[in-house]
């Protein structure tokens, strides 16, 4: 009877192992969904450098899932101009929390259907860097429409 409760744990702990594994994403798997912003024809922030590893770390917590996400950082005295860079390409003025404060943060939503069909699915977050000291921050995230 021992042995048998024995095998099954052990058959139990492998099946388990198994279907985590395959759930389970690889580095080159997060790197591949690094957002991309021209595959949308939008033009980056002059001076917007790709922080690769907070643009992972945000993937991997997506936990799978076909969503790209992107940070690129920005001096801090930029945030505005970031803004009003976005604001004239997609042809809509951002909505703006903590106004004249130091959390001041410039949103560009278009995944609720309202927008400029292109974007679609793609959020812009412009503002102070939460993880990097004395930066400014442009969050890109794109989740591609379903398909119909």
């Amino acid at each position: 009877m021992g042995r048998r409760v024995i095998h099954l744990i052990t058959i139990v702990s492998i099946c388990a192992a198994a279907s985590v594994a395959a759930a389970q994403e690889s580095p080159a798997q997060w790197l591949a969904r690094i957002f991309d912003p021209a595959s949308l024809g939008i033009t980056q922030f002059p001076g917007a450098v790709l922080n690769r590893k907070l643009s992972v770390d945000a993937i991997v917590l997506e936990r799978g899932g076909n969503k790209r996400i992107a940070a690129f950082m920005i001096p801090p005295d930029q945030l505005n101009a970031a803004a009003a860079h976005f604001a004239k390409q997609f042809g809509v003025s951002a909505q703006v929390t903590g106004a004249d404060s130091q959390y001041e943060t410039h949103t560009f939503d278009f995944t609720d259907g309202k927008g400029p069909a292109k974007l679609a699915g793609l959020r812009v977050v412009i503002s102070r860097s939460q993880f990097v000291d004395n930066k400014g921050q442009i969050t890109m995230e794109y989740l591609p429409p379903k398909a119909k």
